[in-house]
């Protein structure tokens, strides 16, 4: 496998590769880094392979056996080459990091997301399939972020809603990025599996929903059904709102039913992560005693 060595943090391609650190830049050039040998090990066992990898010099044997298989795979068509692999010092490694002390792999990925559809390729259950070569799965709901600021909290979502068989993961305009760094490490790994749509207005989500005829379910800290008394072995849409502002009236005005998670009064609702997955458990364990 070629490799070259990058010595300078003033380089241009590591200038260049720092600079995804921020948002604006990442969605300039629709790329992203992902930062860490577990996510990049997650990425390749996903068949998505990276345009460039650093590595900490000292440490080139990460990118050896399969790894290196398929690293040199190309990424999508004959005409896209395999990524560049750089050999970096440890200065470079930490002005490319999001940790402060630098990671021994660090790698460039194109971004993932896919444009939602007017009609028909997102996969919800009993409803449209997606090709299972383009990494749709049509198990499970989908879900539907409305403005989730936290990226911890996306992330943590897109893990669970992995987990629990969602078909895929659309979020409104105002939710967290999950191209940052925060929210690739609290999915580890579910961005490279779970097909994303960003920046969905309610509007848009609410038509799509009643095109396909699936029914809008919304969550609330305290309002609606007990989440166990909701029928969620069918196909459905479920709604996460914002920490603060909750769930836009536009998506609450559409629902067919209001779930919420029952708990003891004297103590906080539990935030929209673990308010998610325990939602996201409740229809897996329906779905799953349905089909036997």
């Amino acid at each position: 496998m070629n490799s070259r060595r990058i010595s300078s943090t003033s380089n241009t391609i590591v200038k260049e590769a720092a600079r995804l650190k921020r948002k604006r830049h990442r969605y300039q050039g629709r790329l992203f880094l992902v930062e860490g040998e577990d996510l990049l090990d997650a990425a390749l066992g996903c068949g998505v392979v990276p345009r460039q990898v650093f590595v900490l010099e000292g440490y080139e044997d990460l990118l050896s056996g399969e790894c290196a298989e398929h690293l040199l795979t190309t990424r999508s068509t004959p005409q896209k080459a395999p990524p560049d692999i750089y050999i970096c010092g440890q200065a470079v490694m930490e002005k490319l990091s999001d940790l402060g002390s630098g990671s021994r792999v660090i790698a460039v990925f194109e971004m993932l997301d896919r444009k939602f559809p007017a009609g028909l390729d997102v996969p919800v259950a009993g409803s449209v399939k997606i090709d299972a070569a383009e990494g749709g799965v049509s198990s499970g709901p989908l879900l539907y972020l409305a403005g989730t600021g936290d990226p911890g909290n996306v992330g943590t979502m897109m893990r669970s809603a992995m987990a629990m068989g969602v078909s895929a993961i659309v979020m409104g305009p105002q939710t967290a990025d999950p191209y940052s760094a925060k929210s690739l490490r609290a999915t580890m790994g579910a961005i490279f599996q779970l097909p994303v749509y960003l920046t969905v207005n309610p509007d848009r989500l609410v038509s799509w929903a009643e095109h396909e005829k699936i029914p809008v379910v919304c969550a609330d800290a305290h309002a609606g059904v007990p989440v166990w008394e909701a029928g969620l072995a069918g196909a459905f849409v479920l709604v996460m709102g914002s920490e603060r502002e909750g769930i836009p009236h536009r998506l609450s005005d559409a629902a067919v039913e209001t779930v919420h998670i029952p708990q003891r009064e004297e103590t906080e609702s539990i935030n929209v992560a673990m308010a998610g997955t325990v939602i996201l458990y409740e229809a897996f364990r329906q779905r799953s005693a349905q089909n036997g």
